[in-house]
């Protein structure tokens, strides 16, 4: 690639990049950091550095530059300011107004600008700009300035762990004598090379390889060393396994055979069947979730917003992207919040959620660590109930499992599976479809802080679980149940109305025999643009607030 006035410039063989830069402003640097993150699109080998809005005239030389606007009227995340003031994304201010004293930085990116025509023209840096601000969930895409510049990159092999790792057993090979021609030379110029440590595995995502160095270095003449290969990877980077990722599957046959990778119906366990792992054990797949079964299988953690997450990779799933709501819900929830969202407080008398699709804890840590006296989870997937008691134990929460077995047990009676002293557990986990919900709470209310928040973590919909949490929700104090959908990136405002007159249809059917004094006014507080899901679409959380007009 050759860029604008550049050409006589240029060294043979002298180690140039070409990716795509934006240019923030630095109220926004963090929040853009961690949604870059998120993507897997953050270039870890160059620093954020200081940039200047518009480029002097020795950077035009070497850069093709997009300049950010001197002042933007509105939010760069495409939202009300006036409303919303709380979340990732929009700690500072949403409503940036940019002036002269404004410092903008520089964000290095992945993303490689397409170099077809050995030019690279400002159409092309747009467009590549549009692209990764899309992807991450910007709406305003002209409040972001960007840059594709000649700067010369450190030498991956200097700072990057996996790349040292495989230059390391491909030269060792040598030494063993494998034929040199044999050694994909490439391969280290063409992988990708981010990838993502949950101790102890290392994980790779599924564009880890091009598709030729691929088939080279996993299915070439390297293969019978392939185990020397990974165990000086796993060496390097202080780690026993590793995995390829992949998608998980929107699809599974049905909620008992789910894990055996049929795309015939919703994959309600939310499986992720197309794990490959690489190196190490990580046992059988297919196991039903049992005590023994756990004790033998291989879990690996995290830790989010000083959070310990567990899970058993080939049972479960974990989405790191996902942090941006972990993190809206502990400030929305929190009693120090300065969010000015009053509402969703938690009342100095006690409050209880309810996470409908509770997984490994994903939301429902959250709501504990807020401080919400008592969660009630409901989960399908065995193994994944085990990561969620492995994980509260990690942080110091106490559980209690109950069963679904068709008997009317008290879950805060001694006749439960009790893990903790009984009635005294943060979460009190039901291994049954959330169809019970309702009938579960409506006994339990007499015992438990009232209800006043309810998760619909599910995706691509959660519609089917709204009825339910309507109907879970307080009877007289109500609450707000966070929805989260698939939404096309410009059809939010129509999903939103839609879901809210939904919302408004539940509420009537389940308060119809209500007087006047408890009749509920139905909104929605806030949209939250939490990650993009395909091109196009957008994982969004519709903040919706039921409460009786007295207590409004």
């Amino acid at each position: 690639m050759i860029l604008k006035n550049e050409q006589e410039s240029m060294v043979p063989n002298t180690p140039m990049a070409f990716n795509l830069s934006l240019i923030v402003p630095d109220k926004e640097v963090k929040n853009i950091k961690i949604a870059l993150e998120a993507h897997n699109l953050l270039d870890r080998r160059v620093k954020i550095s200081p940039a200047a809005p518009k480029a002097s005239s020795e950077q035009r030389t070497n850069f093709v530059t997009i300049s950010p606007p001197c002042h933007t009227p509105h939010s760069l995340w495409g939202r009300d300011p006036k409303r919303e003031s709380t979340g990732l994304l929009r700690e500072s201010s949403s409503h940036l107004r940019c002036h002269e004293s404004t410092t903008w930085f520089s964000i290095p990116t992945v993303f490689e600008v397409d170099d077809t025509d050995s030019v690279i023209s400002h159409a092309e840096v747009t467009k590549a700009r549009d692209t990764v601000l899309e992807r991450i969930g910007i709406v305003d895409q002209s409040c972001i300035g960007a840059s594709v510049g000649s700067c010369r990159r450190p030498d991956v092999n200097e700072q990057n762990p996996l790349v040292l790792a495989i230059r390391e057993s491909l030269d060792l090979l040598k030494l063993k004598g494998v034929a040199e021609s044999a050694i994909p030379s490439f391969t280290l110029d063409k992988c990708r090379w981010t990838y993502t440590v949950y101790p102890p595995m290392l994980l790779l995502p599924s564009t880890f390889f091009s598709k030729e160095s691929s088939h080279q270095l996993l299915a070439g003449p390297l293969e019978p060393n392939l185990p020397e290969i990974w165990h000086i990877i796993c060496r390097k980077l202080n780690v026993t396994h590793i995995a390829i990722s992949k998608p998980i599957p929107a699809k599974a046959p049905n909620a008992s055979a789910a894990l055996e990778g049929d795309a015939s119906e919703p994959n309600i366990l939310r499986s992720p069947t197309d794990l490959t792992p690489v190196y190490g054990e990580f046992g059988e797949a297919n196991l039903p979730p049992t005590e023994e079964n756990f004790q033998r299988a291989f879990w690996v953690s995290t830790v989010q917003n000083h959070i310990v997450q567990v899970w058993s990779p080939l049972y479960t799933m974990f989405s790191r992207g996902n942090i941006g709501e972990k993190t809206r819900l502990l400030k929305l929830l929190s009693p120090a919040s300065a969010s000015g969202a009053k509402p969703l407080l938690r009342e100095s008398s006690g409050s209880s959620a309810v996470d409908l699709y509770a997984g490994i804890g994903y939301f429902a840590f959250s709501y504990v660590k807020a401080g919400l006296d008592k969660v009630l989870c409901w989960e399908l997937n065995g193994w994944s109930i085990e990561g969620l008691k492995r994980g509260a134990k990690k942080n110091g929460w106490t559980t209690k499992v109950v069963l679904e077995d068709g008997q009317e047990r008290d879950p805060l009676s001694n006749n439960g599976q009790d893990d903790a002293e009984s009635g005294n557990e943060h979460l009190l986990i039901f291994n049954e479809s959330n169809c019970n919900a309702a009938k579960r709470v409506e006994r339990l209310r007499s015992r438990i802080p009232p209800v006043r928040h309810v998760n619909c973590g599910y995706l691509p919909s959660s519609s089917g679980s709204w009825d339910v949490a309507v109907q879970v929700l307080d009877p007289l104090q109500g609450g707000w149940i966070h929805a989260h959908e698939n939404v096309g990136l410009q059809d939010v405002d129509r999903r939103k109305s839609e879901v809210v007159a939904i919302f408004r249809d539940l509420v009537c059917q389940c308060h119809k025999a209500d007087s006047e004094a408890y009749r509920f006014h139905v909104e929605c507080q806030h949209v939250e643009r939490v990650k993009t899901y395909a091109p196009g679409v957008t994982h969004v959380v519709f903040d919706i607030a039921i409460l009786p007009d007295r207590l409004r």
